[in-house]
């Protein structure tokens, strides 16, 4: 698991338990349950990355959470100006966009195994 990747599980988490707390007093039912999907994206960046043992998985999966994270963000900040929402949503959704960019920016590979590729003798050299 690559060092940003907990940071954009944690943010997952918080916005999860956010968007359950906040359910019908300060947000609507289809705002909470987009915020729930975007809340599993983040949560799954560090679990693909823990269940494959491949990068490909994983690094498809920060990229989507890296390039949809700004939607919760927006909708949170929203809710925050416009209605008396909290600010723990907002920042969970922040959290989790900037953990899954940041898992993003890491190019190691922990738990890939190199590829195996048989070594072949130098070719002879050719007489001048």
């Amino acid at each position: 698991m690559r060092k940003a990747e907990p940071i954009a599980g944690l943010g997952g988490i918080a916005l999860f338990v956010a968007a359950l707390v906040h359910w019908g007093e300060d947000m609507g039912a289809l705002q909470a349950v987009v915020l729930i999907l975007f809340a599993l994206l983040f949560i799954a960046v560090p679990l693909v990355a823990l269940a494959t043992s491949g990068p490909a998985k994983a690094v498809g999966t920060a990229v989507l959470a890296g390039a949809f994270g700004w939607i919760p963000v927006l909708i949170t900040v929203i809710e925050l100006i416009f209605s008396d929402g909290g600010w723990v949503s907002p920042l969970a959704a922040l959290v989790g966009w900037v953990g899954s960019w940041l898992s993003l920016r890491d190019e190691s590979t922990p738990g890939a195994a190199p590829p195996d590729v048989p070594r072949r003798p130098a070719p002879p050299a050719a007489a001048a």
